[in-house]
C-alpha cells in the first residue's frame, strides 16, 4: 500500500542471529488496520519461530509465519494476528520486530513488502456439515475457545474414534519423508489443537526440516524424545493459538523428515491422543474440605489412569478440584500428607479408587484430612566447659515413651529442632559420650521441654560430668606435615565410635613439623580426624584425613599431612564466585545488562561454529585461508563488554569460545589429520590470540579469556578408538604447519618470528602446540580447556541411585592428565564443564538431561574430584539458567520449552523450599522414560531428592567445589539476559544475579 513506508533498523550481514524491528508509519489520512497484514520479504535466513517477536503491532495472537526455500534464498511471509482491529492512526508510526536466525553469511535482505487486508469480517468457523457434502474437505480450521463457564455437559458420541496412519516407510534410508494421516471417526467434530503424537522408532523426526500439512497449526510443533537407543519413543504436539476443529469424517495430515539412528528402521506404536476427544469426557469431582487454619500448603492429588499414566494435580481448600478428560475405567486417587515447618495435614484416607462407567461419566468424590497438627520447634544449646567442639548425641522422648528424634548436638552451638508436635512434652537425653576424658550424659533428672506453635523454644541442655578411669590409654604423639612457614595452630577433633559410648578429643597442634605430644591420654581404638582447611597467604591447604587412625600402647605415633589445595583466584577474575552470561554482540546488549550485577560475558569466536577451518570468501577477503584480523568478533566483544563495564563500574570479562577441532558434530580427525585445516586453525588461532592481546591497558591487565576447543577432550575420552591414529607417532604434522602459519601471518599480525619450540607429531604435541600459541601470542590471557559430564561413556550416571561422582572425576583427570594438557611450559589457568546446552526440562534436553538437585551434587562431586586431580580451578559454562516455576507463576515469566532446574538449584528458590507441590503442575506432570530415570514424572523425580531444600542457594557452596566462575545459558538456553534465540525468564535470573551480587561468595 502506497500509503504505509517501511524503515528496518540496521542489519549486520555478518550476523548469524540478530534481532530486526521494522516501523511502520501512516502516510494517509485515514487510519489503517493492521490485523491480518502480511509482511514479506526474501533472505539467506528467516524468523526464528522460537525467537521474540515484539513491538507496537506484534498483535495479542501469535504471528503465523511461512518460510520456503528459493535456491539459496528463503520466500518469508509474517502475518499479523489480533483479536481486534489494530488501527494506525494517520501519521503515526507501530513497530514490529522478530529475530532473524542466517542460514548463511554474509546475509542478504531484500523484497521487503507489506499487504493489507481492508476491513474484512472473518466468518464464525462452524463444524463441518453433514458427512454426504461432497464438497472439497476444508483444512482444519481456528475456532474461537468456548466460554468456559459455560461449557456444556458431555454428549454421547459415536463412531470409531481418531485413527492414525503412516505412509510407507523405506527402512534402509537413513533420511526420508515421511507423511501422517490422521482420521476423524467420530460422529462430529474434534479439535487438534494440541494433539499429541508417539511412536517408537529407529529413527526420530528432523527438528530442523520443515513441518507441513494441513494437520500443522500456525504454531511450531514441539518435539520429544524419551532418548532410548536405538529404539526410543517419539512425540510430536500440534500447537495452533486457538482451537483447530476437523470435521466428521475428515481426514488432516503432517508431513515431516525421518531421520534414521539404525536401519533397517523399525516403526511402530503409532498413537494419536486429543487434548479433548470426544470419546474422552469423563470428569472427576473431588471435593476439597476448609481449612480453618491459614497456611500454603495446597490439597493435592495423584491420579493413576487406566492407561497407567500418572498425573498430578493441585486444588484449593473449600473448592472443587475439577479433572477432565478422563476415559472410562478405573482411577486411583493417592492423597499424600502435607507437610511444611508449621503444620502436617494427612488424610483420612490415603487412596481411594473412583471407577467412570462410561467416557461420559462424572463422579463427584469427598476429599477428607484430620485435623491439623501444628508443629513447634526447640533451640537446644549445650554448654560444656573446655569441651567446644565436641559433638554429644542426645534423644529426645515423646510422652509415648518412644524415642522421637535422635540429634547431634555440637557443644557450645545452637541447635534448631523444627517440626515437632506442638504442646507435647519431651525429654531430653544426653547418650554417654566421653570428651577430653570427661564422661557426659543425662542428668538423673533429664531436662523437659513443651514447645508451643509459632515460638521457638530455647532450652539449655542439662548433663553431668565425671572424669574417665584412663588406665590402660596411650600416649599419643603427632607429626603435623606440608603446612606452610606462618600457618597458626590449628584445632583437631578424634572420634571413635559414633553416639553412644563414643571418645573424641579436641586437642590444638603447632603447624611445625616438629613431634608433638597430645596433653592427654587417648582410649585405644580407631579414630577419625577432622580439622578444617587452613588458609594462609590466599592458598588453602587441605588435610587428608578419610584414613582411619588406629591408636595402640604399640602404635601411638600419628601423621597428619596437609596437601596445598587449589588456587581459585584466576588471573583478571574476581576474588570471589563469578557469574556471566552469552553474547551475540547485538545492540542492545548494554540496555538488557543495565543494573544487572555480572562479571563475564561469553561469545564464539570465528563465524562457522566450528573453528573456520576453510574460511567463507567474506571472512578471508585476501585468500589467505585465515580469519581476516578485522573481521573477528572480538572486536565487537570487547568494546560491548567495556561499554557495560564502564557503565556498570565494575569489571566485566569478555569470555571467547574457541574451536581449533571441531568435536561438536562428530569427529575432529580431519581438523588434525588434514593438513590444510590444520594450518589454518593454527593461523585462526594465532590470529585471535593478537586481537585478544591488544586489548590489553592499564585497567585491564588480563584482556581476555579463552575456552577451548568445546567437546573435543570428552569425544576423545568417549569414543578412544576413534583418536587411536592421532596418538601414533608423526600422525599429525603439529611442527610443519604451526611453522607455516606462523610464518605467513608475521607480516599481516607485526610481529617477529619466535623460535618455535619442538613438538611430537601427534594428538600430544598438537596440544601442547595450542597451549604454546597463546602463551606466546596471548600471553596476558586467561585460558582453559573444557570437557563434559559424559566423558565417561554417558551423562546417565548422575541419574543412578549408585552414582560415585569421585571416581567420575577421577576418570576425566586420569585421562586428561595422560594426554598433557595441563603439563608441560605451557599449562592453562583452568578447566571449564559444561552440562548440556539447552534447558533442563526442554524437549531437547528431557531424555537425559533433566536433573533433580541429587543429579546436580552428583555433577559437583565430579568437578570437584577431576578439578583435584587437575590441579585447577574449574569454570561451570553453558548451564541453563531456565527455573522451575511455581504453580502461581504458571508460564507467565518463563514458557515450558525453558523449564529448568540449574537456575533453581544455584540461586534458590524460597517459593519452592522442600514442598515439590509448590511447583507447577505443567511441569511435575512432564512425562519421563521410567528405565533412564526410575521415575514416570518429573514431580515424581523430584521426590526422590527426599525434601531437598530448593530454597538454598549453592551458589555460595561453589568453592567446596573448586569452582571459580559459573557462565549462564548459550544460543538456545536461558541466560541472565535474552540474546533472542535463547527464550525469557521474566527478569528470574537477573534479579537472583543482583540477589547473589550484594553478598558474593568469596574465596577467602
Amino acid at each position: 500500500m502506497s500509503t504505509i513506508s517501511i524503515k528496518t533498523s540496521a542489519i549486520n550481514s555478518q550476523s548469524w542471529y540478530q534481532k530486526v524491528t521494522l516501523t511502520f508509519t501512516n502516510n494517509g489520512s485515514r487510519a489503517v488496520d493492521m490485523n491480518h497484514a502480511k509482511i514479506s520479504f526474501t533472505a539467506t535466513g528467516h524468523p526464528d519461530p522460537w525467537g521474540n517477536f515484539g513491538g507496537t503491532l506484534k498483535g495479542n495472537i501469535p504471528v503465523k509465519l511461512s518460510t520456503h526455500a528459493k535456491g539459496a534464498l528463503d520466500i518469508n511471509e509474517m502475518i499479523i494476528n489480533n483479536r481486534a482491529p489494530l488501527l494506525l492512526e494517520p501519521g503515526k508510526s507501530g513497530t514490529f520486530s522478530f529475530s532473524l536466525a542466517a542460514t548463511r553469511c554474509p546475509l542478504t535482505f531484500s523484497d521487503l513488502s507489506i499487504a493489507l487486508v481492508a476491513d474484512e469480517k472473518e466468518e464464525e468457523i462452524k463444524p463441518a456439515p453433514a458427512p454426504e457434502d461432497k464438497e472439497e474437505q476444508p483444512l482444519p480450521t481456528p475456532e474461537e475457545p468456548a466460554d468456559e463457564a459455560q461449557e456444556p455437559a458431555p454428549q454421547p458420541v459415536s463412531g470409531e474414534g481418531i485413527t492414525l496412519s503412516v505412509s510407507d516407510i523405506n527402512t534402509f534410508s537413513w533420511y526420508q519423508r515421511v507423511r501422517l494421516t490422521l482420521k476423524n471417526g467420530y460422529s462430529r467434530s474434534v479439535d487438534l489443537n494440541k494433539l499429541q503424537i508417539t511412536f517408537k522408532a529407529s529413527a526420530h523426526p528432523d527438528p530442523y526440516s520443515p513441518f507441513s500439512g494441513s494437520l500443522l497449526g500456525n504454531q511450531p510443533v514441539k518435539l520429544g524424545s524419551d532418548g532410548g537407543w536405538p529404539i526410543e519413543k517419539n512425540s510430536i504436539i500440534i500447537n495452533n493459538d486457538s482451537s483447530m476443529m476437523l470435521g466428521a469424517g475428515k481426514t488432516a495430515e503432517l508431513d515431516f523428515y525421518l531421520s534414521a539412528t539404525q536401519t533397517p528402521i523399525v516403526f511402530d506404536d503409532l498413537i494419536a491422543q486429543l487434548a479433548r476427544d470426544p470419546g474422552r469426557q469423563g470428569k472427576i469431582e473431588l471435593v476439597m474440605p476448609a481449612q480453618a487454619v491459614k497456611t500454603d500448603l495446597r490439597p493435592g492429588v495423584d491420579i493413576t489412569l487406566p492407561d497407567g499414566t500418572v498425573k498430578h494435580y493441585t486444588g484449593e481448600w473449600g473448592k472443587t478440584l475439577v479433572v477432565t478428560d478422563l476415559a472410562a475405567g478405573q482411577h486411583q486417587i493417592s492423597v499424600p500428607t502435607l507437610q511444611n515447618d508449621d503444620m502436617q495435614i494427612a488424610p483420612v484416607k490415603e487412596t481411594l479408587t473412583v471407577t467412570l462407567a462410561s467416557g461420559q461419566d462424572s463422579q463427584r468424590v469427598q476429599i477428607a484430612y484430620q485435623p491439623v497438627v501444628l508443629f513447634a520447634s526447640l533451640s537446644l544449646k549445650l554448654d560444656i566447659a573446655g569441651c567446644e567442639g565436641g559433638v554429644v548425641s542426645a534423644e529426645l522422648w515423646g510422652s509415648d515413651n518412644t524415642v522421637a528424634r535422635t540429634v547431634a548436638l555440637n557443644v557450645g552451638e545452637v541447635t534448631l529442632l523444627n517440626r515437632l508436635n506442638a504442646g507435647q512434652r519431651y525429654e531430653i537425653r544426653l547418650l554417654s559420650t566421653c570428651i577430653n576424658n570427661q564422661t557426659i550424659s543425662s542428668p538423673a533428672q533429664p531436662g523437659v521441654a513443651i514447645p508451643q506453635a509459632g515460638h521457638v523454644t530455647a532450652i539449655s541442655v542439662g548433663y553431668q560430668q565425671k572424669s574417665a578411669n584412663t588406665a590402660g590409654f596411650v600416649e599419643v604423639k603427632a607429626n603435623v606435615l606440608g603446612l606452610p612457614k606462618g600457618a597458626g595452630a590449628q584445632r583437631y577433633r578424634l572420634r571413635s565410635g559414633a553416639g553412644k559410648g563414643e571418645y573424641q578429643y579436641l586437642v590444638t597442634l603447632e603447624s611445625h613439623s616438629q613431634q608433638q605430644a597430645f596433653p592427654l591420654r587417648v582410649a585405644p581404638g580407631q579414630y577419625s580426624v577432622e580439622v578444617a582447611d587452613v588458609h594462609c597467604d590466599g592458598v588453602l591447604w587441605h588435610c587428608e584425613t578419610t584414613s582411619v587412625l588406629r591408636l595402640m600402647q604399640s602404635i601411638n605415633v600419628i601423621t597428619l599431612s596437609f596437601e596445598k589445595g587449589i588456587i581459585l583466584q584466576v588471573r583478571g577474575w574476581p576474588d570471589f564466585v563469578a557469574h556471566g552470561g552469552v553474547t551475540v554482540n547485538a545492540a542492545d546488549t548494554a540496555n538488557l545488562y543495565r543494573d544487572v550485577p555480572f562479571s563475564a560475558l561469553f561469545k564464539y569466536d570465528g563465524f562457522d561454529g566450528g573453528g573456520d577451518p576453510i574460511p567463507a570468501r567474506e571472512m578471508d577477503l585476501n585468500s589467505d585461508g585465515f580469519l581476516d584480523y578485522d573481521l573477528l568478533p572480538i572486536h565487537k566483544t570487547v568494546p560491548l563488554v567495556r561499554q557495560i563495564e564502564k557503565e556498570a563500574g565494575r569489571p566485566i570479562m569478555p569470555v571467547m569460545v574457541v574451536y581449533t577441532a571441531n568435536a561438536s558434530g562428530g569427529s575432529a580427525l580431519s581438523d588434525l589429520q588434514d593438513t590444510q585445516k590444520l594450518r589454518n586453525h593454527f593461523g585462526n588461532f594465532i590470529t585471535q590470540c593478537r586481537a585478544a592481546q591488544s586489548y590489553k591497558d592499564e585497567t585491564h591487565p588480563v584482556p581476555a579469556t579463552f575456552v577451548m576447543n568445546p567437546d573435543f577432550l570428552g569425544a576423545i575420552q568417549q569414543e578412544p578408538y576413534g583418536y587411536t591414529a592421532v596418538r601414533q607417532k608423526n600422525s599429525v604434522q603439529v611442527n610443519a604447519q604451526l611453522a607455516v602459519a606462523v610464518k605467513a601471518l608475521a607480516p599481516l599480525l607485526g610481529y617477529s618470528i619466535p623460535t618455535l619450540p619442538v613438538f611430537s607429531d601427534d594428538l600430544y604435541g598438537y596440544i601442547q602446540a595450542i597451549n604454546y600459541i597463546v602463551h606466546q601470542f596471548a600471553p596476558d590471557a586467561a585460558f582453559g580447556w573444557q570437557t563434559n559430564v559424559w566423558s565417561t561413556g554417558t551423562a546417565d550416571w548422575v541419574l543412578r541411585d549408585n552414582a560415585d561422582p569421585a571416581a567420575q572425576g577421577k576418570q576425566i583427570a586420569d585421562f586428561i592428565n595422560e594426554l598433557g594438557v595441563y603439563s608441560g611450559s605451557y599449562t592453562p589457568d583452568f578447566i571449564a564443564f559444561d552440562k548440556f546446552e539447552r534447558d533442563c526440562f526442554s524437549p531437547d534436553a528431557l531424555a537425559h538431561y533433566g536433573w533433580n538437585a541429587t543429579c546436580w551434587m552428583n555433577y559437583l562431586g565430579m568437578v570437584k574430584q577431576a578439578a583435584k586431580g587437575l590441579n585447577k580451578p574449574a569454570m561451570l559454562w553453558q548451564i541453563p539458567g531456565g527455573h522451575m516455576p511455581t504453580v502461581e507463576e504458571g508460564t507467565s515469566k518463563i514458557s515450558e520449552m525453558h523449564f529448568a532446574s540449574g537456575g533453581t538449584f544455584f540461586m534458590g528458590d524460597k517459593r519452592i523450599g522442600s514442598n515439590v507441590d509448590a511447583i507447577t503442575s505443567l511441569l511435575q506432570n512432564t512425562a519421563l522414560n521410567k528405565s533412564t530415570y526410575g521415575a514416570a514424572t518429573v514431580g515424581e523425580f523430584l521426590r526422590k531428592d527426599k525434601g531437598y531444600d530448593w530454597g538454598q542457594m549453592q551458589a555460595l557452596n561453589l568453592p567446596e567445589y573448586n569452582v571459580f566462575s559459573i557462565l549462564w545459558g548459550g544460543g538456545s538456553t536461558v541466560s541472565i539476559t535474552t540474546i533472542h534465540s535463547n527464550g525469557e525468564d521474566g527478569g528470574w535470573l537477573a534479579d537472583k544475579m543482583r540477589e547473589y551480587y550484594a553478598a558474593p561468595r568469596r574465596f577467602v
